[in-house]
């Protein structure tokens, strides 16, 4: 319910062109979807979220959004609401774009109880707080040759080019973080998970049901925690102390899944 209140909410703020509010709205709204694991209204959700960016004018970020509603309305099979996704993105994307296929190592990262945070702090202080973690990872990220895909409301999806690089890019954010924690006292709790494997690129996005499968274990982690699958790590040229090795099962994934806790204190 609070999800379609904020969604509603969003929406009329930017027809009434306030795009800045409606983006708080769109992102509290995401979060509360994909908290109950509502594909559809999610990728919907992304449709306003990308508008509200492009008027604010991160067309970037407006295409990232795009791009993440069509793969997800195309793997719903509702190809009028992937059409409308990819109108939307026909006006900042360039034309003739490619697809192929890649191999990666691919994290997603997720903001921790985050929807018990906004209604703790308010939408100010929650805005605020959103903006320094997410210049805090971008920066991270980019210092470890990783490239976002998209932004995820809270959290991201972010491709490397190397297991090593996406695991040391782990550990250095949640040790940022802990850092941060004892200098100022708050820092929000974030949960990561990694996964390399083949997925198909489209333009700056990535899918496939490897990347679902890293997006799968990712929520399986607590807050402060890195979850990677055990050939993951096992494949990374580096020294990383792992713990917890246990077969999980995920949705949309057949089979079990042998995930590993990647130490970083």
């Amino acid at each position: 319910m609070q999800a379609m209140v904020a969604s509603a909410r969003g929406a009329v703020l930017l027809a009434q062109g306030d795009p800045a509010a409606a983006l708080a709205k769109f992102r509290r709204a995401l979060k509360g979807w994909r908290e109950v694991d509502a594909p559809y209204e999610v990728a919907e959700v992304r449709l306003g979220l990308g508008k509200a960016l492009r008027a604010l004018g991160d067309d970037d970020a407006a295409a990232f959004e795009w791009r993440s509603a069509r793969a997800a309305f195309e793997r719903l099979g509702t190809p009028s609401s992937a059409q409308a996704a990819a109108a939307l993105l026909s006006e900042v994307s360039v034309p003739g774009e490619t697809v192929d296929r890649v191999t990666g190592a691919f994290m997603f990262t997720d903001m921790w109880k985050s929807t018990d945070l906004v209604s703790l702090i308010g939408d100010p202080a929650w805005e605020d707080l959103l903006t320094w973690h997410d210049q805090t990872l971008r920066s991270l990220f980019a210092s470890h040759g990783g490239e976002v895909a998209h932004h995820t409301g809270d959290g991201f999806f972010v491709a490397f080019p190397d297991v090593r690089s996406a695991l040391t890019c782990a550990v250095a954010v949640q040790r940022s973080l802990a850092e941060h924690r004892r200098a100022h006292g708050f820092a929000p709790l974030v949960r990561i998970g990694v996964h390399a494997a083949e997925a198909t690129r489209r333009g700056g996005d990535y899918s496939g049901i490897e990347v679902h499968k890293a997006a799968r274990i990712a929520a399986l982690a607590g807050g402060e925690e890195i979850l990677a699958t055990a050939v993951t790590v096992a494949n990374a040229d580096g020294d990383f102390t792992t713990s917890d090795r246990r077969a999980v099962t995920v949705k949309g994934v057949s089979g079990e899944i042998e995930v590993v806790r990647v130490e970083w204190r």
